[in-house]
């Protein structure tokens, strides 16, 4: 019970699809709509994007944030000729079934690394996570080892952002879901792009620092101008610096 209810407040629920606007690539990929069963009857609803004229050189697998439904993920394609774009709804998100965690979502992860590499066994992964995303994109990567990671307004863990609200050290006491994210980023051998929302009254930028000092090597770090925290993924420069990054043949690390 206890699980499922800060799960609820953590993950929050979606209420919005907040639509991509296209990129230069619209129209050269096809939409797929996927229902994943789970062992524990949960049913996890996702979309695929993929070329319409040649095999996907890449696979990129999105995670997303708090209240985010990604229905939206699949038009990332419109950005990167070549890749195959996969997301999916945590559970209690749009279509999916069942109650959000921070374990069953860590579990979920395993499993959609899965379904992507039965898809494009040969393709190139790049993870991205956004926001409360990062902690699940970081426990995908330390199973996959991509080259490529994309963190989104990251952060150190639940109780450090709650510690930097105000009053928010009793609950930061309280929360048994930590998505503790220093461990797992400390573990990221591959190159790590960080983008940060001019304006983002969330996920304070000091804990976005702190989450790269975790990392091996430092990330390529952008702030991207006239953008907030609920903005920030679907705008046209996080877009492109995503873009950017994937089509760099030799991603070198970056500097904070």
């Amino acid at each position: 019970m206890l699980e499922s209810l800060q799960g609820r407040l953590i993950f929050g629920r979606t209420t919005v699809i907040r639509p991509l606007r296209p990129g230069p690539h619209a129209g050269d990929y096809r939409v797929q709509v996927h229902r994943l069963a789970r062992p524990d009857g949960a049913v996890l609803e996702g979309w695929s994007s993929t070329p319409l004229d040649r095999p996907a050189t890449g696979a990129l697998l999105y995670f997303g944030g708090r209240n985010e439904n990604v229905a939206w993920a699949a038009d990332m394609a419109s950005f990167n000729p070549g890749w195959a774009i996969h997301a999916f709804n945590y559970r209690g998100f749009g279509g999916s079934t069942g109650r959000a965690s921070e374990r069953r979502a860590k579990a979920d992860a395993h499993a959609l690394l899965d379904f992507v590499a039965a898809r494009a066994p040969a393709a190139e992964l790049a993870i991205v996570g956004r926001s409360l995303g990062t902690a699940v994109a970081l426990v995908a990567a330390a199973q996959a080892q991509p080259r490529r990671l994309v963190l989104l307004s990251p952060f150190e863990s639940v109780p450090a952002v709650l510690r930097a609200r105000p009053f928010g050290g009793v609950s930061a006491r309280l929360v048994t879901q930590r998505f503790d994210c220093g461990a797992l980023a400390a573990a990221h051998a591959g190159t790590t792009l960080v983008l940060l929302a001019e304006a983002d009254d969330t996920i304070p930028h000091a804990q976005s620092h702190r989450l790269c000092e975790h990392l091996p090597g430092p990330p390529t770090l952008q702030t991207i101008a006239g953008t907030t925290h609920r903005t920030l993924p679907r705008s046209g420069g996080a877009q492109q610096a995503i873009a950017a990054f994937l089509a760099d043949p030799f991603p070198r690390q970056g500097s904070v």
